[in-house]
């Protein structure tokens, strides 16, 4: 097995010039609209309940924010790749401050540990290689894990560790919040708590000031963390091959409900954003049927929807 990260495929191998310049292709508004169409869901669920406030609304809005939460890490994900807007500037302001911030994330930090997960992806120095490594992992196990997440205990140690890394340590230099936080300086606490004070503030006008506890403290510390678990088994567990660029990753389809929580804007099209980074994440789908269309789908990995994938890595 090589260590360094070595492409075995290259664009121009794949796909025709014209296929290329089509992917590549960055449209603002589409970037712009997936970031509205997030807080819309969001705002729209607080609404319905504060109009039929009851245990099931509740529960649902709490379930479908959380999905959404996800949706916005996804879409800084996008913005780490620079993916969401054409302009650099605009595309890290987007992706920090509506995306990012709210949900206690930093584009720069991640912008940078991310990209070494794709150069290595799968190797030994693959950053979330801990993430796939120990499956297939037994039922109970997993059950655990699924149980400290719907807990807060998962959502509350990782942001342990993400803050108090940052606040306990006198001098927080760039490598070292790179290295054990993701984050890229203090001042990634200051945008957090501003963008969640306003995120208090608008809740408040929808209902009262316990909302923000309500629907968004609460999804984020249980539902998001255990969408977010699922996403990353679905992206890299039990794959084939570590290094094989069609089978290092894996594709998921997925129904209406999967898309609403666990694979929000087309996060599912995982392999072929592995194979092809340069693509904006709505016409990832696209870039998977050229792909079919040009008989690859028998080297490519692939699952039929997160409940089968889920049972292959589990024993």
């Amino acid at each position: 097995m090589k260590n360094d990260f070595t492409p075995l495929i290259k664009p121009d191998e794949i796909l025709k010039e014209s296929e290329i310049e089509f992917l590549r292709k960055k449209d603002n508004k589409s970037g712009f609209f997936l970031i509205l169409h997030a807080w819309f869901v969001i705002l729209l669920c607080i609404s319905i309940y504060s109009l039929f406030p009851n245990i099931i609304t509740f529960f649902l809005a709490v379930i479908l924010i959380g999905g959404r939460q996800l949706g916005l890490a996804i879409l800084m994900h996008e913005g780490a790749h620079g993916l969401i807007n054409n302009k650099v500037q605009t595309n890290d302001f987007v992706s920090q401050w509506l995306c990012a911030f709210p949900v206690w994330l930093d584009t720069y930090g991640y912008r940078h540990y991310h990209l070494s997960h794709h150069r290595h992806t799968q190797k030994e120095n693959d950053p979330d290689i801990g993430l796939s490594k120990p499956f297939p992992v037994s039922k109970t196990s997993f059950t655990r894990k699924v149980l400290r997440d719907l807990s807060g205990i998962s959502g509350a140690q990782q942001r342990y560790e993400l803050i108090f890394n940052i606040l306990l340590n006198k001098e927080v230099t760039k490598e070292t919040v790179k290295n054990i936080t993701g984050f890229k300086s203090k001042s990634t606490l200051v945008g957090i708590l501003l963008s969640n004070i306003v995120i208090l503030l608008v809740m408040s006008l929808f209902g009262t000031w316990w909302f923000y506890f309500a629907f968004w403290l609460l999804p984020l510390f249980t539902f998001y963390q255990l969408f977010l678990r699922i996403r990353n088994i679905a992206e890299h567990a039990g794959v084939r091959s570590d290094c094989d660029d069609f089978s290092n990753a894996r594709t998921t389809y997925a129904n209406i409900i999967e898309r609403a929580l666990v694979a929000p804007y087309y996060v599912n099209y995982h392999l072929e954003h592995h194979l092809l980074m340069f693509i904006p994440c709505y016409k990832l789908k696209k870039a998977h049927q050229i792909l079919l269309n040009k008989g690859l789908k028998e080297k490519m990995e692939i699952k039929t929807g997160y409940i089968s994938l889920l049972k292959s890595v589990l024993v």
